[in-house]
């Protein structure tokens, strides 16, 4: 039989739920919590990724087109160079010869039409290119040539607003001699050409003394070889070529070299009056 004591002793006993409910009440509530982080992540890497692929494809694109804008001014260039030597000799082939007047707008176009891709980003294509010829050959020879067009982006919205480029050339008419012109009245005086080494001048600048062809050959071959005199060669003594390996030679030349740029072999030509080259004597293949 139990006390009293005993009795309110049981009824007082405090219930506590065991660890198995309460630690699936804890995994339950972690995974619900792991499920909607992992959601709000892919939402938020959605999101960013939203936000970064346009930023991404502007910039790659802003790159691609300055890299094409830099190509095609540098065509540019070279077929404004193209047209302003062609400018420089016309007034010149008008006067002494049976020239005629070349239109600068087209022979630009037709050069730029040869590569490749030409107007890939210019606004209108050919049609957008705008020549402008400022010459004033006629008067003073200034050669000036200038050039405008604008750059379009590759996707239309891009909001890189309006690039607008100017390219010019300037450069003078030509007014050199070729020794082809013909004599003007009251003009007597004749020229001929001369090194700055040479003891000989000469009437023609194609003479083959003049214009110097080297021919690359095998060392071992010099022994057997002779120029258009018989003779042999010999070492020469401004590059002092080494005995092997590749060396150079001419047909009216001496020497062999080991260097194509030899300074025996250049020639630095000079046009002189006849008067003025009492020092030198009558070249024996243009001026004998």
């Amino acid at each position: 039989m139990l006390s009293l004591t005993e009795s309110n002793n049981k009824n007082n006993i405090i219930k506590i739920p065991s660890l198995k409910a309460c630690k699936t009440k804890i995994t339950a509530l972690n995974k619900r919590a792991f499920f909607l982080s992992s959601v709000r992540s892919k939402g938020s890497m959605a999101l960013e990724a939203s936000m970064v692929l346009p930023v991404f494809l502007f910039f790659m694109m802003t790159v691609l087109l300055s890299l094409e804008a830099v190509r095609f001014q540098s065509d540019m260039q070279e077929a404004l160079h193209q047209a302003g030597n062609r400018k420089a000799v016309e007034a010149y082939e008008i006067k002494y010869g049976n020239g005629k007047r070349v239109d600068t707008q087209s022979y630009i176009k037709e050069y730029l039409a040869d590569q490749l891709y030409p107007y890939l980003c210019i606004e209108k294509g050919d049609q957008g290119i705008s020549v402008q010829d400022q010459s004033s050959v006629e008067q003073n020879g200034q050669i000036e040539l200038r050039v405008e067009y604008r750059l379009k982006p590759f996707i239309y919205w891009l909001p890189i607003g309006e690039i607008k480029i100017e390219d010019r050339f300037y450069s003078h008419s030509w007014t050199g001699y070729s020794g082809a012109e013909k004599e003007e009245p009251g003009i007597q005086e004749s020229y001929v050409y001369v090194t700055k080494s040479g003891s000989r001048y000469h009437r023609s600048y194609q003479c083959t003394y003049l214009r110097v062809k080297a021919e690359a050959v095998d060392y071992e071959q010099i022994t057997f070889l002779r120029n258009e005199s018989g003779r042999k060669y010999s070492s020469c003594s401004r590059c002092k070529p080494t005995k092997g390996g590749i060396v150079y030679i001419t047909s009216e030349g001496r020497s062999y070299h080991g260097k194509a740029d030899c300074p025996s072999l250049r020639r630095t030509i000079y046009i002189i009056p006849l008067s003025e080259a009492g020092g030198y004597g009558a070249c024996s293949k243009c001026a004998g």
